[in-house]
């Protein structure tokens, strides 16, 4: 009898394992789900911040165009001021959900250099032309996100780098 009963144990100990590892197998395969359903999540965000970023980025461009001279007690040059202070809202709004710190600080630069103190960037970069600057600025910006949704390197850039280092010292403690 001695003979069964330890076969009867070692078939209730290959029980205990197989019910054992079942047990960690469905816990490791839900733990790896959520984390992939949290990256595609994230990925989604991710994706619906660049379309918007885009889009604003377009309509800010267009918009600078039509920005009137530099006489600023004119009603006309309050309402463009506006309208784009609506824009920068959206703008930086959707950039806080973009996941590449970089591109997010560079996008944020570009409209706070690009937009509402051009002066400084436009003694930054040895450049007096505002509308075309601003433009450049969301063209750059515009590339740079056409390059992260490729997956690929973000580029250098020569107006949207010059707003990224001023608004990098403007930030810096001293």
């Amino acid at each position: 009898m001695r003979i069964e009963i330890a076969v009867g144990l070692i078939g209730l100990g290959g029980a205990v394992v197989g019910a054992l590892a079942a047990f960690l197998g469905v816990v490791y395969q839900q733990r790896h789900q959520a984390r992939l359903m949290e990256r595609e999540r994230r990925a989604a965000l991710s994706q619906v911040a660049v379309d918007a970023l885009l889009t604003d980025l377009e309509e800010l461009r267009r918009h600078a165009w039509v920005r009137p001279d530099e006489e600023r007690l004119d009603p006309a040059w309050t309402d463009w001021s506006a309208e784009t202070g609506v824009i920068l809202a959206r703008l930086s709004l959707a950039t806080l959900r973009l996941p590449h710190p970089e591109l997010r600080e560079m996008i944020q630069a570009a409209g706070v250099y690009g937009f509402g103190n051009e002066d400084a960037l436009q003694e930054a970069v040895g450049l007096r032309a505002g509308r075309p600057l601003m433009a450049a600025v969301c063209g750059e910006a515009q590339k740079c996100l056409g390059y992260y949704l490729r997956g690929e390197s973000i580029p250098a850039t020569i107006f949207l780098s010059a707003a990224h280092d001023l608004y990098r010292q403007s930030i810096t403690p001293r």
